[in-house]
């Protein structure tokens, strides 16, 4: 049986932290409930029991959240139709071309036939389908609200991947600008000046040593040319890699968490996650404490992780969710209150759901005015440096000529 590494608060919020055997992470989330813990986050050890994938399995391309987001779609609409889950399965498996896809589905299906849940079946794929995806399926399935959950969540997935393309259209242009500036200057640096390279012999230690740095670079880039394609090789490699493990990433948010233009964006999407997330949550009726943990897992930014442990420990004690966030600064003062006019209302989800959709509003903005801001800045910057180069090289002649003369 599996070994997992888990993190839970006791009745006290005292963080634990050990290991415990079971068939499935949610089997353990059910053993730690049931001790009167709050379970936080569990993983399978290194020595897990589980098959590696094979060498095929990892070339394989998985479904890509858009995918899976109309997968979503498609089964929420069948089920509207009131086609039953099974049936629903096999004809979204027909529709499908892909052959990733098509595997996965078939493989939901052979679950489900197996006489399995479709949470557990869903569980089985964490990669595809996070903890919040499952634990709404979960509660939709006990409730018989499973279309309703569904068509909820595949509108979520699909407002979160307008916003991300958003996010990617705004360091789009300005990482155009600059791979093309890196372009123009590899250009210069390794083919046009290595050209005035013989009419500076004789004449070097007579010229401006500024106007030499140029041609120094380029002497270097044409020196290490090699060892710089082998290393940017390596790092291309590294990179994709860590992207495929699904890994990496905290320690561009730590910078740019203390950048002044991305801080307050991260700032927002950190509030806008928190209430769209809890919205889904509690609309489709997952209680506040795991919904909570189920947050603490969504949350990237450096920190909310420990503020979110805190707000649990507090709500496990008894307190009102509004009640101690309002003692941290994980969210602004007025979102605090608007949650606790929906605690006091009873209609908590509406009122974070209007949280989510201002803040959706004002990190859409903010996102506009970051482009506004850094490409013009990066486009200053790159003729600021194309402009250093060509003074450089034009001083350099200027000093030849006026030698000569």
């Amino acid at each position: 049986m599996p070994l997992f590494e888990y993190r839970a608060l006791d009745a006290s919020g005292r963080m634990l932290v050990g290991t415990m055997e079971g068939g499935s992470r949610a089997e353990i989330f059910e053993q730690l409930d049931r001790s009167g813990c709050t379970p936080i986050s569990t993983k399978e050890t290194a020595g897990k029991a589980a098959p590696s994938r094979t060498w095929r399995e990892w070339l394989t391309p998985e479904p890509r959240p858009e995918d899976i987001t109309a997968f979503t779609v498609d089964l929420a609409m069948l089920l509207k139709g009131r086609v039953v889950l099974d049936e629903a399965l096999q004809i979204v498996t027909q529709m499908e071309t892909r052959r990733w896809l098509v595997r996965l589905l078939r493989e939901l299906h052979g679950e489900l036939s197996a006489g399995k849940s479709f949470s557990q079946a869903l569980a089985a794929h964490p990669r595809l389908f996070p903890p919040i995806y499952v634990k709404t399926v979960e509660v939709a399935e006990m409730s018989g609200r499973l279309e309703e959950a569904l068509s909820g969540l595949a509108e979520e997935r699909q407002r979160a991947e307008r916003l991300r393309k958003r996010f990617v259209s705004a360091i789009s242009y300005p990482l155009f600008l600059v791979v093309a500036a890196v372009g123009v200057l590899l250009f210069v640096l390794l083919y046009l000046i290595p050209q005035f390279e013989s009419a500076l012999q004789g004449f070097r230690d007579k010229i401006d040593p500024s106007a030499l740095v140029v041609f120094q670079i380029s002497a270097f880039l044409i020196a290490h040319i090699d060892t710089l394609l082998i290393g940017f090789v390596i790092m291309l490699g590294a990179g994709l890699l860590v992207k495929r493990l699904g890994r990496g990433g905290d320690l561009w948010l730590r910078v740019l968490s203390r950048l002044p233009l991305t801080k307050t964006i991260l700032h927002y999407e950190l509030t806008l996650t928190f209430a769209r997330t809890l919205a889904i949550l509690v609309r489709n009726g997952v209680d506040i404490s795991t919904s909570l943990r189920l947050i603490r897992g969504v949350v990237r930014q450096p920190g909310a992780a420990e503020e979110i442990d805190g707000v649990i420990a507090d709500v496990r004690q008894g307190q009102r969710l509004s009640q101690t966030l309002a003692k941290r600064k994980l969210l602004p003062g007025h979102v605090v209150q608007m949650i606790r006019v929906g605690e006091e209302s009873g209609d908590l989800a509406d009122s974070a759901g209007r949280v989510a959709v201002f803040y959706e509003a004002k990190l859409d903005a903010a996102l506009g005015r970051l482009i506004a801001v850094v490409g013009p800045a990066t486009m200053v910057l790159v003729s600021l440096i194309i402009a250093w180069l060509i003074m450089s090289v034009m001083t350099a002649l200027i000093s030849i000529n006026d030698l000569l003369v």
